[in-house]
């Protein structure tokens, strides 16, 4: 059992080595494979030769694990000819909005998609938005005050997900991929949207809205509290769990 345990994170580990995810059917005959291998080890008297096999099966079936995930949540992505594109959507805050100088980010859980000529589109489930109040104090765009769990139609462009990749430095792109945001993009003023952007809901009820508006709360009160304290987003970090305000200090 313990070489089967070895092997199977040693298959995980061999995925990660590859430049290109496996095709279909490799996938297909790698997990067959895998299902014959452990039926055939049962039949083996040998100690030595019975955990080679042990090793062999976990990596193949680590293997094989991994790449079924990565190719889930990898296939939830933006199309390419939509980058770029005015789109319309419709959806709630899915996350802590982080308010920086010139703007707020934050996650949208997409509900619905339309482009120009009104046309429904597909888009991931889930994006990371940015609305910009814009660096000239005289445009004058307006930015929503936007809350978890609060329902919004917002016009944006969009992009796949990509980051800088700097050796050592942080990896944007992997975060964006572990925190299963398949697009980024930004908010379009009025002034320039299809259509105008308006909350459409103050507050849309499930569990994890509910959890994320307490945090909310928590975290305008602890900010509050220490006002202009350099170590309040280590305290909020602590409290709530909020570590976007690191992450984005690595864009910044």
């Amino acid at each position: 059992m313990r070489g089967a345990i070895i092997g199977f994170v040693a298959g995980i580990g061999w995925l990660q080595l590859q430049a290109s995810l496996p095709s279909p059917s490799l996938m297909l005959a790698l997990a067959a494979s895998t299902v014959i291998l452990c039926i055939f080890v049962r039949y083996i008297s040998s100690m030595p030769a019975k955990i080679v096999m042990h090793v062999i099966v976990g990596s193949l079936a680590g293997f094989v694990w991994a790449a079924g995930f990565a190719m889930f949540y990898l296939a939830e992505e933006l199309p390419r000819e939509l980058e770029g594109t005015d789109i319309t959507v419709v959806g709630t805050i899915d996350s802590l909005p982080y308010w920086f100088e010139h703007g707020v980010r934050f996650n949208l859980a997409v509900e619905e998609a339309q482009d120009a000529s009104g046309s429904s589109l597909e888009l991931p489930s889930k994006i990371a938005l940015s609305w910009y109040s814009g660096y000239d104090p005289n445009a004058g765009y307006a930015i929503g005050s936007v809350q978890p769990g609060e329902r919004w139609q917002l016009n944006v462009r969009l992009r796949r997900p990509h980051g800088n990749a700097n050796q050592y430095g942080f990896d944007y792109e992997a975060w964006l991929l572990e925190q299963k945001l398949r697009a980024t993009g930004y908010v379009r003023p009025d002034a320039q949207a299809i259509r105008k952007n308006a909350r459409l809901h103050s507050f849309v009820p499930s569990v994890k809205h509910y959890v994320e508006s307490l945090r909310f709360r928590l975290r305008e009160k602890i900010l509050a509290a220490l006002p202009d304290k350099e170590y309040a987003g280590v305290i909020v970090a602590l409290v709530v769990g909020d570590q976007l305000i690191s992450y984005i200090k690595n864009l910044i």
